[in-house]
């Protein structure tokens, strides 16, 4: 692995794309955590509380169609660049 313990972010090396491209799920994983910080700043929605508290939380749907939108473009578009 590229990376010594769970909470630190793995680094986006040649090897993990090569490996994800060809379907190795550790590596797809570690792909998503990499990019898990920015998936959930730009899946983050406001929500307005009923006693008018603005609240920040991550859209989970909105976080899954973003996940399984990378994984596809690993899959599709970075296979052929390898």
């Amino acid at each position: 692995m590229s990376y010594t313990g769970k909470d630190q972010t793995p680094k986006l090396t040649y090897d993990l794309i090569q490996r994800a491209v060809h379907g190795d799920e550790a590596a797809l994983e570690d792909i998503l955590r990499h990019f898990d910080s920015y998936i959930n700043a730009v899946s983050t929605i406001a929500k307005t509380l009923p006693i008018g508290e603005i609240i920040e939380e991550v859209d989970e749907d909105i976080k899954i169609q973003i996940q399984m939108h990378l994984v596809k473009i690993i899959q599709e578009k970075w296979r052929e660049l390898i």
